[in-house]
């Protein structure tokens, strides 16, 4: 079972497991709970490798009201601090850039800073007491971790290690390279609702025949398997291979009224995104050729994907043919949550906007692996204020039009709580579980 705030703004046990307090997505209260004990507490994935490359380069990740500063302050260290200066508290840098002197200088008053963090000039020091020390001017660093290429930061310097923290998914995760991948597109969208409806809508797939109904032709959504792995949690196929492609038995359809290679060809098309463009090419060729024989759909499409993974000149190590025809769909809590293949995955983060209750960041990262001779460069980073702005493809229009309406209505004084479903909706319920390890702790 999880919490609910009690009037007195004590945290207080609800009676039923799978009965979630609306409160939890709509009270100021609470999501302030959360900037106290959750989110200076916890692990998060604030960027990847890539997008610090060279000595100097910053990135500064916002949680809430709380910036902090990324740089890669060697040529093998990645360092993170809170981005204030020491003195008078101005912010030091914003966005993305680089310190072109190899110091980090405050516009205020020029105080300097080595890469490292610790200080270089407080200027006029000797009009300070004496009693100051050099601890106490250099910048407040923040622990952080990296993984599969990312890099994570925790402000609590007592925290777990972030090996402890991702528990069984290094090893879990393995065979999909996260190291070898780099960003294909980097999208940014403010979703006018909490940061955990924007994170629901992409970890339960309970939503598909209500939002979805077109992927119903495609996919058995009534199959889906769920549960956590440790702080997170898994949904969809196991890590199991997919040798046929059927419509949900929803609709009713028997084996003789469906084609599987139109089928394969209507769900590349309409999860675009997820699969490589020379992917969705060769997917066209197979439904306007008959298949090999004794193959189905599916097993000709896997023929080609592990043909094309291996013709890309990446070092698979010893990874089979089944490795490579994997696929996940994790919840990296607390807010990371995507479809992962070998070779490429779509990741959405997603963050509380300031401090608004009812407003979020999402973040929609597209990787791919990447052959070791091409220098592929950091992408644009493109922001849409406005989600409406942009035709989003029908799915993740679906999705974002959805979590207004999830948000305006749980704000409804006929709204009494969520009623979640125990096994399809079991993510989802997991993770309030696991807040409540760091809100009551």
């Amino acid at each position: 079972m999880v919490m609910t705030l009690s009037r007195e703004g004590e945290l207080i046990p609800t009676t039923q497991r799978n009965i979630i307090p609306k409160e939890r997505y709509v009270s100021q209260e609470f999501f302030d709970l959360e900037m106290e004990r959750l989110w200076p507490r916890v692990w998060q994935m604030a960027c990847r490798e890539e997008e610090v490359p060279n000595v100097g380069d910053f990135l500064e990740y916002i949680i809430g009201d709380q910036s902090i500063l990324v740089t890669r302050s060697d040529p093998e260290t990645i360092r993170a601090f809170y981005n204030t200066c020491p003195h008078r508290g101005t912010r030091l840098a914003a966005g993305v850039g680089n310190f072109a002197t190899g110091e980090i200088r405050c516009r205020y008053h020029a105080w300097r800073f080595e890469l490292d963090g610790t200080n270089k000039e407080v200027v006029d020091r000797f009009d300070f007491p004496e009693s100051m020390t050099d601890a106490e001017v250099c910048l407040g660093q923040i622990k952080v971790g990296r993984w599969g290429g990312f890099v994570f930061i925790n402000m609590d310097p007592d925290a777990e290690s972030l090996e402890s923290f991702l528990g069984p998914l290094p090893a879990m995760l393995a065979p999909y390279g996260f190291e070898k991948m780099r960003y294909r597109s980097y999208r940014t969208v403010i979703i006018p609702a909490n940061w955990k409806s924007a994170l629901d809508a992409f970890n339960e797939g309970y939503h598909v025949q209500g939002t979805h109904p077109q992927l119903l032709r495609w996919t058995d959504d009534t199959t889906m398997a769920y549960g956590p792995l440790g702080k997170h949690n898994h949904m969809g196929g196991e890590g199991k291979v997919k040798h046929e492609i059927r419509p949900s038995p929803r609709l009713g359809l028997g084996p003789g009224d469906y084609d599987e290679r139109e089928l394969l060809a209507v769900m590349i098309d309409e999860l675009g995104g997820l699969f490589l463009k020379e992917e969705r090419q060769k997917v066209l060729d197979l439904k306007n050729n008959p298949l090999p024989e004794g193959k189905t759909a599916m097993d000709a499409y896997n023929d080609i994907r592990v043909q094309m993974l291996r013709g890309k000149g990446i070092d698979l190590g010893d990874l089979t043919d089944e490795q490579l025809l994997m696929s996940d769909d994790v919840h990296f809590f607390p807010n990371v949550v995507g479809p992962i293949y070998p070779g490429s995955t779509t990741l959405f983060r997603t963050r509380p906007n300031g401090l608004d209750p009812h407003s979020a960041i999402k973040d929609l990262w597209t990787l791919e692996w990447v052959a070791p001779d091409e220098d592929r460069q950091m992408c644009e980073r493109k922001f849409y204020p406005d989600w409406t702005a942009k035709d989003w493809g029908l799915v993740t229009n679906q999705d974002y039009a959805n979590m207004a309406h999830v948000q305006a209505g749980m704000r409804s004084r006929g709204c009494t709580g969520l009623r979640l479903n125990p096994r399809q909706e079991h993510n989802v319920i997991h993770m309030h579980e696991v807040i409540d390890d760091y809100l009551c702790s």
